[in-house]
């Protein structure tokens, strides 16, 4: 499958940027950055070693707020469902009643109707409410969380295809050193969840790319410069399902080009070349910041 580079968040990784109906001023190549609230910017020793780091969420922060990016997000999930619902939407066998209470639970939780679907036709009506992607896991017969069921939109470098099924450690295989560090701190974190106490954590990295939907790795571009390259957080949370005892896993990604981010008064972003410069070997090559590094770093230093 090509791969079209462009500006614009909300286009597919695939597709030439197009305006949304809803920004009348779109121009291609301008489109502006979603902007990474400050309270998610990664700590210093998530940017220099790959961690859970979940904390304790509100239940009522269950998913995330709608803002200025959600009317974007939403056009664009619904654009993916109706044409590539193949690549976006999951369920496996037994898992629709899962997707029917995280469609109750999700739309109850931000004032919306019931939804009249059933199955996983009612998580799909629960994903076009919220920004966040819905993914759900459920225990197998050994009482290991699998991935059952989803509406995933934003796909960091990953296919929801290739992922059904599949228990953390194997969704995680790709991440460095996940079996080592992060596979016994991950089930400790989901044994622990419980309806009323959920957990979040974010993921980030900087890529060359800004689509949402960008389940393959871009080719590296030596002749980019780091200006033009991307700040990704992912903000995810986990909340355990009273009802069929499986968990919520969301996502809301946010995409900001490494300029305007640099333009932001936050002791983070003064910190950051320093960081970046840190990052093990092993950590750059997972979050393909390895082929930038020395680039990255000189752009920021420079700041």
């Amino acid at each position: 499958m090509s791969i079209v580079f462009h500006n614009d968040p909300f286009t597919p990784f695939d597709r030439q940027e197009t305006p949304l109906n809803d920004s009348p001023g779109f121009v291609p190549g301008n489109r502006r950055s979603i902007a990474i609230p400050s309270d998610l910017f990664p700590t210093a020793v998530e940017v220099v070693k790959l961690r859970v780091g979940a904390r304790p969420l509100d239940v009522a922060q269950w998913v995330s707020a709608r803002d200025e990016d959600w009317s974007h997000t939403i056009a664009m999930k619904r654009t993916l469902i109706a044409e590539r619902p193949q690549e976006v939407i999951s369920c496996v066998e037994g898992a629709e009643e899962a997707c029917e209470e995280v469609a109750a639970g999700v739309l109850a939780s931000i004032g919306a109707n019931p939804s009249m679907e059933s199955g996983v036709d009612a998580l799909v009506d629960a994903a076009l409410q919220v920004a966040d992607d819905l993914c759900i896991l459920l225990p197998d017969e050994n009482g290991v969380p699998r991935l059952a069921a989803a509406v995933l939109c934003s796909p960091n470098r990953w296919r929801l295809a290739d992922k059904v099924g599949g228990t953390m450690a194997s969704i995680h295989a790709p991440v460095a050193r996940y079996e080592e560090d992060l596979n016994s701190p991950v089930n400790s974190v989901m044994m622990r969840l419980n309806p009323e106490r959920p957990m979040w954590r974010i993921n980030w990295g900087i890529s060359n790319h800004p689509a949402l939907f960008q389940p393959d790795i871009p080719p590296v571009t030596p002749e980019m410069d780091a200006a033009d390259m991307w700040f990704r957080v992912e903000w995810q949370t986990l909340r355990r399902l009273p009802l069929t005892g499986g968990i919520l896993f969301t996502i809301r990604t946010y995409v900001e080009k490494l300029s305007d981010f640099m333009e932001r008064d936050e002791p983070f972003v003064q910190d950051i070349a320093e960081l970046v410069n840190k990052i093990p070997e092993n950590v750059a090559q997972y979050k393909s910041i390895a082929p930038y590094r020395e680039k990255i770093f000189a752009y920021l230093e420079t700041r």
